[in-house]
């Protein structure tokens, strides 16, 4: 219920700027995280038809299908993976949908506060060096889930986050049996996956080469993706086999630790090692308003850690025309 009351209030407020006192293509003051208002740009209105525009003709199709989700192992019955929650591997059949090619990046995410005069997200100085307009937005899951209810508004498109089933068939590009979400489901040291392991950033987004299915950073380094999904070690043993959406409700992350809350799915991590992580099958979860570890404090806003990145999906069947 939080979140489509953000969402909605998201809607209203790009509304009200379109159909208020103000001058025609101007918008309310975005708000900074200390609490100043920040300068209206007069083009924000043009820019946010432009963004409308673009997402459209920057989405993957993928028709529906049918395939084995989960760890497969090796020819041995050995798992890739040493999480059990990546099993057991069952069979899943999806509807076509539609996937952004590239995730949001900081540059479209300011434009969706902007608009919205929602507070812009990672604003500590420290966060400066990850905070670049082509770096994939750090957020949390509210974030996340909120941009992808304001390019429903925008497009009239059925957008919203990803299935976790939906976010592994496309990281598999249709569901083949790929280790990596890369261009040949291997790892080819800085040609098709970062590999500074001193600098620890997440590339430019589109730098690296797209999986087979033409979807950009679905491994890339410090990152993991919010999908919709509320979490659970257990799921996969009575997952539905049609376009499954998750448990109704998540447990933590940290089974230690049920005080943290329930946790939301993310997918496609890597750190210096892909195989930490990064395999298309990997499956992690944390709270979906991450939180400080050392102090367990809140990160206000939609501000989120740098790895917590994300695209949206079309939930529709059709091809985007």
């Amino acid at each position: 219920m939080k979140t489509h009351i953000v969402i909605a209030a998201a809607a209203m407020a790009l509304q009200a700027c379109a159909q208020g006192s103000a001058q025609p293509g101007t918008l309310t003051p975005a708000v900074t995280s200390s609490g100043q208002a920040s300068q209206p740009r007069s083009d924000t209105a043009q820019r946010v038809k432009s963004l409308a525009q673009r997402v459209k003709t920057e989405l993957v199709h993928l028709p529906g299908g049918t395939f084995e989700m989960g760890d497969w192992g090796n020819e041995q019955g050995v798992p890739y993976d040493g999480e059990e929650n990546s099993r057991p591997v069952h069979t899943v059949t999806l509807d076509a949908f539609s996937v952004m090619a590239y995730k949001v990046s900081y540059e479209d995410f300011d434009l969706f506060t902007d608009a919205t005069g929602a507070q812009r997200i990672n604003q500590d100085p420290r966060d400066a060096k990850d905070r670049q307009p082509r770096k994939p937005a750090g957020v949390n899951w509210f974030g996340a889930k909120a941009y992808c209810g304001w390019l429903r508004d925008i497009t009239g498109l059925p957008f919203d986050l990803l299935t976790e089933a939906q976010w592994e068939y496309a990281a598999r590009s249709g569901g083949k049996k790929l280790l990596f979400a890369t261009d040949n489901g291997m790892i080819d040291k800085d040609r098709n996956f970062p590999w500074d392991i001193e600098d620890r950033r997440t590339p430019d987004i589109g730098v690296f080469p797209p999986n087979p299915a033409g979807i950009y950073g679905m491994l890339d380094l410090n990152a993991s993706e919010w999908v919709n999904d509320w979490y659970d070690p257990d799921y996969y043993k009575h997952s539905p086999a049609l376009n499954p959406k998750g448990p109704d409700s998540g447990k933590p992350a940290q089974p230690k630790h049920p005080e943290f809350g329930p946790a939301k799915v993310l997918r496609g991590g890597a750190t210096s090692q892909p195989a930490f992580g990064g395999f298309v099958f990997s499956r992690g979860a944390t709270e979906p308003r991450e939180v400080r570890s050392a102090r367990r404090s809140k990160i206000p806003g939609y501000s989120g850690w740098a790895s917590g990145q994300f695209r949206c999906g079309v939930q529709a069947s059709n091809p985007v025309r």
